[in-house]
């Protein structure tokens, strides 16, 4: 398959008591995959990732009082059945360290900050599969599918946009560490 780019918009609920239980609701239309939803919920909280093409995929942390999904070893993460494993080097500064590292059966990618700054989801034999982009004006974020993504990668990669992903940044890191060391039994990863 080629590759191709789409945009993700933010989509308020209608309804008044849908708005008190979404955080954010992402949609739009993955080419040949078609129309995908991302929707964060509070309660529970968790990202489900709804797409006619796509296995369904979900990321959830009991402990995230609002806000993205938190990533620790209590991050439960899920696409099309499969439960991934996920870890990541909490000392790390380079950004090729950084990376959140995900076991997906027998797949291993590694979510990270890309050489322009974006994020970008890596398989450690194919290389980056998709990347963000600059997304235009009223767009919550754009996607690059590269020609080597198929469905999974693809699942992966939007359902991450429901995890907390600060940890990618040295900031964010730091701050990670410093919680992770004040919080001791609660650590991020």
């Amino acid at each position: 398959m080629s590759g191709f780019s789409f945009d993700l918009v933010e989509r308020a609920p209608e309804r008044r008591r849908e708005r008190k239980v979404t955080f954010l609701h992402l949609v739009g239309t993955a080419g040949p995959y078609g129309e995908v939803s991302l929707k964060i919920t509070s309660s529970p909280r968790e990202a489900t990732l709804v797409g006619e093409g796509l296995p369904g995929a979900t990321i959830s942390h009991p402990g995230t009082p609002h806000g993205h999904i938190t990533l620790d070893e209590r991050t439960r993460l899920t696409v099309g059945g499969v439960t991934a494993r996920l870890s990541r080097n909490r000392r790390a500064l380079r950004k090729e360290d950084r990376g959140i590292s995900i076991v997906l059966g027998d797949r291993h990618y590694t979510y990270l900050s890309g050489p322009t700054g974006r994020e970008e989801l890596r398989d450690s034999e194919r290389g980056p599969v998709v990347r963000q982009s600059d997304p235009p004006a009223g767009v919550m974020m754009t996607l690059i599918v590269l020609p080597d993504a198929d469905a999974t990668d693809l699942a992966l990669a939007l359902v991450m946009q429901g995890a907390d992903r600060l940890v990618l940044t040295v900031g964010g890191a730091i701050v990670s560490g410093v919680m992770s060391f004040l919080n001791g039994s609660e650590r991020n990863m």
